[in-house]
C-alpha cells in the first residue's frame, strides 16, 4: 500500500480532501493532508508567508511518512510539490499534478499565464487586498471557478471554509534541477471542464515537462469534491 501527502491549492485546506481521505484509507493506504501556512487551522497570518513556509510545511509531513510518498498537489498546490521535489527527491517516489501548476526552473505561477490564461474565470473573481499581499475570490465567483458540477450544499459548505491567499506563492520562482525535481516520476491528472486552470493549460502543462500516464477526468476543477470516488479509483491504480 501507499503513502499519500496531499497539499491543497489557493484559498482551500487540508479539509478539501475529507471526500478522498477515507476513501483511500479503506483500500489500506496512509494518507496526510496538512493545512500549508495561513490555510485551515493554521493561525499564521497569510500576509506574512512565504513559498518557503509552504515547502517547509511539505518537507515536515515527508519526514514523518513510514515511507516515500506519493505527493499529490492541486492547482496552486503544484508549485509547492515542483519546490518539495527539488528539496526532497529522496523522501517522494512519484509527484502526481491535479489539475495543477508545473513550473520550470526560475519560473512563478504567474509566469506561466500572467495571472489569468484565456478561458480561465479565476481573473474575472480575483480581489486583492489593498497592500495586494493576499487576494480572495468573490463570493459569486467560487462555484462557477471552482465547484461547477457541486451541488449548492458542496459549495455553501466550502464558502464556510476558504481563505485569503498570499500573493506571494504564485509570485515566487522555484528553483529546480533535472539531477532532483527531475528525477522524481510525474503523473498528471487533467480536469476537462476546469475553468480556473482550462485544458489548454493543463495540457501545456505536461507538454512541457512530460508526465506518464497522463489522466483525464470529466470533472471541474475540484474533482475531489465533485467525483472524490472516481479520483480515488485513480489514486489507488497509480499505487499498483
Amino acid at each position: 500500500m501507499a503513502v499519500f501527502v496531499f497539499v491543497h491549492g489557493a484559498f482551500h485546506g487540508g479539509w478539501c480532501w475529507d471526500r478522498v481521505t477515507p476513501l483511500l484509507e479503506a483500500r489500506g493506504h496512509t494518507v496526510f493532508a496538512p493545512d500549508m501556512p495561513a490555510h485551515g487551522a493554521d493561525q499564521m497570518d497569510a500576509a506574512d508567508v512565504t513559498l518557503a513556509d509552504y515547502v517547509t510545511r511539505v518537507g515536515v509531513v515527508l519526514s514523518q511518512a513510514p515511507s516515500p510518498v506519493h505527493l499529490v498537489g492541486h492547482s496552486l498546490g503544484g508549485i509547492t510539490i515542483t519546490q518539495a521535489g527539488e528539496d526532497y527527491p529522496g523522501l517522494i517516489s512519484k509527484l502526481v499534478y491535479l489539475t495543477a501548476f508545473i513550473p520550470g526552473d526560475n519560473e512563478s505561477r504567474f509566469d506561466l499565464d500572467g495571472g489569468g490564461a484565456e478561458g480561465s474565470l479565476t481573473g474575472n473573481y480575483r480581489i486583492f487586498s489593498s497592500d495586494k499581499k493576499t487576494m480572495v475570490i468573490a463570493d459569486e465567483g467560487i462555484k462557477p471557478t471552482f465547484y461547477a458540477d457541486c451541488d449548492e450544499e458542496t459549495v455553501s459548505w466550502v464558502k464556510e471554509r476558504l481563505c485569503p491567499q498570499a500573493t506571494v506563492i504564485a509570485q515566487t520562482k522555484v528553483r529546480t534541477s533535472d539531477a532532483r525535481w527531475g528525477s522524481i516520476p510525474r503523473v498528471y491528472i487533467e480536469c476537462t471542464e476546469d475553468r480556473a486552470i482550462p485544458i489548454s493549460q493543463q495540457r501545456a502543462c505536461w507538454e512541457r515537462h512530460p508526465c506518464a500516464p497522463v489522466i483525464t477526468m470529466g470533472t471541474s476543477h475540484s474533482p475531489f469534491m465533485s467525483a472524490p470516488e472516481i479520483l480515488a479509483d485513480h489514486l489507488h491504480r497509480l499505487a499498483d
